[in-house]
């Protein structure tokens, strides 16, 4: 790899780690442990495991029904959102990931 594709490889790691802080470790509403089980595709208890599930592998089938059914859990809106933050950015980190493998790997 040229040193610009270096550069460029190492200032998106550093800006991903910082992401990857606030959203998963950062103080919150949400413990960071289930944040984390969230974004990595953890053990969850249910409904929140199936909502993960949804969020990350068919985000655009989300209803309101699925948040409500999470709001009859007790969860808040915070909570809530912080899930589904975490779980966003736990699909999005395996997409970034998988590129950048095929980019170091070459054609």
């Amino acid at each position: 790899m040229s040193s610009s594709t270096d550069e460029a490889e190492s200032r998106h790691a550093t800006l991903l780690a910082a992401l990857r802080h606030a959203v998963l470790d950062a103080p919150a509403h949400t413990d960071p442990g289930l944040r984390s089980a969230a974004s990595g595709g953890g053990a969850l208890p249910e409904p929140l495991g199936a909502y993960v599930g949804k969020v990350r592998d068919q985000s655009y089938r989300i209803t309101g029904t699925d948040v409500e059914t999470l709001r009859a859990t007790g969860l808040g809106e915070d909570e809530i959102f912080e899930i589904t933050v975490a779980a966003a950015l736990g699909a999005a980190l395996r997409g970034v990931d998988a590129g950048m493998r095929a980019m170091r790997e070459g054609p």
